[in-house]
């Protein structure tokens, strides 16, 4: 016999799903009406059940099991307070594979997702290293993070005035159009604040650049909080604008290629004419591996090709093919807590 714990998390699947028979109706009831605290429970559950109807889903999700799961991952499932508002620590995310290349992660239990002052409900998604994810949005914006990347963003934007994301890495975002509520995408280096356009945006923490690619629409580039926030640039579509970090500098070209800038989505990497750093940031972050280019002379060289599904070795193959480079490959090692390091290459100049 189940425990009485694990039937009520069953009979609330159950009721999401509309398949309780009246007794159990019944029993949920009562359950919720015995305490505050089951009433909270029971409405995170439901929640977490009404924000997955809204994500993209190719498949049948396993109710029951994506709830136990979740709860698992809260501990105690109780309130933790640090300060007098309080933070819980809640998993927000249901989301399932999808096919074509394209991969659903979440990250469950990892960060308050509650914020404490507001309320604010929030989900963290992350695209694991190979893998393309795609959500969509409570007001119906569409977003696709690339390999690495992780994107945290409200449950509802209803309450707010702004509709406000956080990006580390790359992200395409097709915006919802909506004048009276700007959307924005904070990351390392500035802001990018639309009304409803479609962009993308490069920006890993790791890396001293960022960079933004506007496909259609109108975006400014923006730092600091609603009041005092200062534009730096606004872009008109084919604008691309790369951000150096430390040096505060900001370039801005016109670039009719597109293509090469958003074709990620598709599972392609595009060069068009790109040094060789670029080159060397995107298949860092495409295969997971560290890059060490130990001749300057590679900086002197643009390289031009379009890569679909290519492996990494096949890649190199094919750009030491046509250009004067070459490369070594330095398998993984084991480190002293077990793990493996991520395999390392290393480009020079052809003897």
């Amino acid at each position: 016999m189940e425990k009485k714990e694990k039937k009520i998390e069953r009979i609330i699947a159950k009721s999401f799903k509309g398949e309780l028979d009246s007794k159990e109706q019944i029993f949920l009831d009562q359950w919720i009406s015995l305490s505050q605290e089951n009433k909270k429970k029971f409405g995170i559950y439901e929640k977490l059940w009404k924000r997955s109807g809204e994500l993209l889903l190719s498949n049948t999700i396993d109710v029951e099991a994506s709830l136990l799961k979740t709860k698992k991952r809260i501990p105690d499932f109780r309130f933790k307070r640090r300060t007098s508002f309080g933070n819980l620590r809640v998993a927000a995310a249901m989301i399932l594979a999808m096919g074509l290349g394209f991969l659903f992660n979440y990250l469950l239990g990892a960060n308050d997702l509650i914020d404490g002052t507001s309320g604010t409900v929030y989900q963290e998604v992350r695209a694991s290293y190979g893998t393309r994810t795609k959500i969509l949005l409570a007001d119906g914006t569409n977003v696709w993070l690339n390999s690495g990347s992780t994107l945290k963003f409200p449950v509802s934007f209803d309450d707010a005035e702004e509709r406000v994301v956080e990006l580390n890495g790359e992200g395409y975002f097709d915006v919802t159009k909506n004048e009276s509520k700007p959307f924005i995408v904070n990351t390392s280096g500035l802001d990018v604040k639309v009304y409803g356009t479609s962009f993308n945006v490069s920006a890993y923490e790791e890396y001293d650049s960022m960079e933004v690619a506007l496909v259609e629409g109108k975006v400014s580039l923006v730092q600091g909080a609603k009041g005092s926030r200062k534009e730096y640039m606004v872009l008109n579509p084919n604008d691309v604008v790369e951000c150096s970090i430390s040096e505060k500098r900001l370039s801005r070209i016109s670039d009719s290629k597109m293509s090469k800038y958003t074709a990620w989505k598709e599972g392609k990497i595009v060069f068009y004419g790109d040094p060789i750093d670029k080159v060397v940031s995107r298949l860092e972050k495409w295969y997971n591996v560290d890059i060490e280019i130990s001749d300057k002379a590679l900086e002197n060289y643009r390289f031009t090709a379009t890569f679909n599904d290519e492996s990494l070795e096949q890649v190199l193959k094919l750009l030491s093919l046509s250009s004067p480079m070459e490369y070594k490959i330095v398998a993984s090692e084991k480190m002293k807590d077990d793990s493996f390091s991520r395999r390392r290459v290393i480009l020079s100049i052809k003897k």
